[in-house]
């Protein structure tokens, strides 16, 4: 399995997530700017991004119609995890090419299903 990507700029919260994934033994790479992304994913192609929807600079939902406009990026698997608990914020990002959302407070166990679930599809 690659690498799974965090991007938030929230620090705590980001390092939390990160902990719970490297704790059920995932290889994770964390980005606290998400403006690093694309050259992130251009030198990485990682298995799967777990992404906020409320980012300093840039909007997550933009970030996601970003990358599915790339051909190289558009199979990487994008997994919304945000504060965010409306139905229209999760029909908006699996409208704009989100495979998943999780609204906060976030369930581990449902977490790591998921990305057990969508990194494993990524990688076969």
């Amino acid at each position: 399995m690659s690498k799974i990507l965090v991007v938030y700029d929230n620090r705590t919260f980001g390092d939390f997530v990160t902990f719970v994934l490297k704790t059920a033994g995932m290889e994770v790479d964390f980005l606290d700017d998400p403006l690093q992304l694309f050259d992130y994913v251009t030198a990485n192609t990682p298995s799967l991004i777990i992404i906020d929807v409320f980012l300093n600079h840039v909007d997550g939902l933009y970030i996601i119609e970003k990358l599915r406009m790339v051909e190289e990026y558009r199979s990487i698997p994008i997994l919304v995890v945000s504060s965010r608990n409306e139905p229209l914020s999760l029909f908006d990002a699996l409208e704009r090419g989100a495979v998943d959302y999780l609204a906060s407070p976030i369930n581990e166990d449902s977490l790591i299903e998921k990305v057990k679930k969508y990194s494993a599809t990524s990688a076969g």
